[in-house]
């Protein structure tokens, strides 16, 4: 039973002339006289009866006209209710983004995007490095925060963003208040908070050994909130970059012989499609990398007559 079928014959049940019910329908003649018996095939009688001058329901059509005009009327209905969910349906742009990337420097980029893209519904993923990688390349992410890599991956694409410095994060009080910046060695003998979603941990204890000591570790967890919260609280210091640092009662220092940075990008899937919000934010992207210094070359340390700087490797 095709839809079609079911019009033309509300057509002739309001006319009851064959004519006039094809010119309504705006189809010849023979085509709804077809439609009208094709249906009284599948029903298994006739609907109506046609003489020379009277065309009239039989008692099946008079039977089913009510029922098949609900048919009519609950396809309207869902039409209508499809169209409007269409017509108001949000387009979803799933960004992922590494544990350890803070929101300060990102929050006015992604609030442009919502302001130059309002229908746009963002949606936030966090994972490892190499978990985004995977969902990007199998288009379960539209892009990916991430950090610099030495190595990158061919099958994706690279915005770069900005730097930021690594800091030391101390409670309020604490003798590094008064430091302008904290060496490295510095460290020596703190209690130290690790973060274990932390992508420059091995770097840390790599450079901390070179100068002769291991890091105390005195507490390790994932969340970032509860290691700063640890941290005002007095139970030790911490080292993150400097913009996920948003504990107000804590004080950040830069961490100096070495300086530590890293690089952000915006990452893509090479020869993928964008959308209108992905471009958005690509553009919104390069603007801000435009506007940041170049970095060091991939896995490039610097001196300087006082400091060294490394380029940190996420190790993707």
């Amino acid at each position: 039973m095709e839809l079609y079928q079911i019009n033309y014959f509300l057509a002739l049940c309001e006319t009851l002339n064959f004519a006039r019910a094809a010119e309504r329908c705006n189809v010849s003649q023979p085509s709804l006289t077809r439609a009208v018996q094709k249906l009284e095939q599948e029903l298994g009688g006739l609907l109506v009866i046609r003489d020379r001058r009277l065309t009239h329901l039989t008692e099946l059509g008079t039977l089913v006209r009510p029922m098949l005009s609900e048919v009519v009327s609950h396809s309207l209905r869902v039409k209508s209710t499809a169209e409007r969910h269409l017509d108001g349906k949000r387009q979803v742009l799933r960004l992922g983004y590494m544990p350890s990337i803070g929101p300060n420097r990102l929050a006015p980029l992604l609030t442009r995007l919502g302001t130059e893209q309002p229908e746009v519904e963002l949606a936030l993923i966090e994972a490892s490095h190499l978990s985004l990688s995977d969902l990007l390349v199998n288009s379960r992410l539209d892009a990916m925060l991430a950090a610099y890599v030495a190595r990158p991956d061919k099958r994706l694409r690279y915005c770069r963003l900005y730097q930021e410095q690594i800091v030391v994060v101390a409670p309020e009080g604490h003798r590094f208040q008064e430091l302008q910046a904290v060496q490295l060695r510095e460290l020596q003998g703190e209690r130290f908070l690790f973060r274990t979603n932390c992508d420059l941990g091995d770097l840390l204890t790599q450079n901390c050994r070179k100068q002769g000591f291991a890091p105390q570790i005195v507490y390790r967890c994932a969340c970032e909130s509860w290691v700063q919260a640890m941290v005002a609280a007095g139970f030790g210091i911490t080292v993150m970059p400097e913009f996920s640092h948003t504990n107000p009662a804590t004080v950040a220092r830069p961490l100096v012989d070495p300086e530590l940075v890293r690089e952000l990008s915006l990452v893509t899937a090479a020869g993928r499609r964008h959308e209108a919000a992905l471009s958005c934010l690509l553009r919104a992207a390069r603007e801000e990398g435009g506007r940041t210094k170049k970095p060091p070359g991939p896995g490039s340390l610097i001196t300087h007559p006082r400091r060294s700087v490394t380029q940190i490797d996420s190790g993707a």
